[in-house]
């Protein structure tokens, strides 16, 4: 079982993610946004405070992490939940980002976790996030966690226009410092 408390206080301080910085100097976008999976807060925040209202979900209690890193009246944009794939309850958006979370969804559910997002992101909204390949190293026979080749990821999107997709591998430390092997699909899409 991972030690979230650690993960959360060693990425407390972490930038948002260069797919949320891009989407938002690309797109120029602003809305109601989820962040599913949102760890430690740093896209939440980063959304936030470029004119974003964000619903913030993860498996761990992160709202005062986020909350300290907002102002009073920054905070009126956020409305955070403790929730599990397993039983997600979204609400409709304009954007949903899923940074390194998707995968953590029992391989059982996450079919009903897809269907829910896809319901719930507007039209024209937009999907930023990634999915652990099928080269992942925690790819493993007897892992619970889910994972896709890069064709799987394309049918997800039948309801989107793909955007941009990119299949990455390489070699680089988890946020705990252990070296992994990584293979991730990094997904931008609207939904059509």
């Amino acid at each position: 079982m991972r030690d979230w408390k650690n993960f959360h206080e060693i990425t407390k301080n972490k930038p948002p993610r260069k797919n949320i910085i891009y989407f938002i100097e690309r797109y120029n976008k602003y809305g109601n946004a989820i962040d599913l999976g949102c760890g430690s807060g740093s896209d939440t925040v980063f959304l936030i405070k470029n004119n974003w209202n964000v619903f913030a979900i993860d498996s761990s209690d992160v709202e005062e992490i986020i909350r300290s890193k907002l102002s009073d009246e920054e905070q009126g944009k956020l409305k955070f939940e403790v929730q599990r794939f397993e039983k997600l309850k979204l609400s409709k958006c304009d954007l949903l980002i899923s940074n390194n979370s998707l995968p953590f969804c029992k391989k059982e559910y996450f079919n009903k976790m897809w269907k829910e997002i896809c319901l719930n992101i507007n039209s024209n909204g937009y999907f930023v996030g990634n999915f652990f390949g099928i080269k992942d190293e925690w790819n493993t026979i007897d892992d619970k966690r889910t994972f896709h080749s890069k064709e799987e990821v394309i049918k997800l999107f039948k309801d989107f226009e793909i955007l941009e997709i990119q299949e990455i591998e390489k070699d680089k430390p988890t946020a705990e410092g252990k070296m992994k092997h990584w293979n991730t699909i990094e997904v931008i899409a609207r939904k059509i």
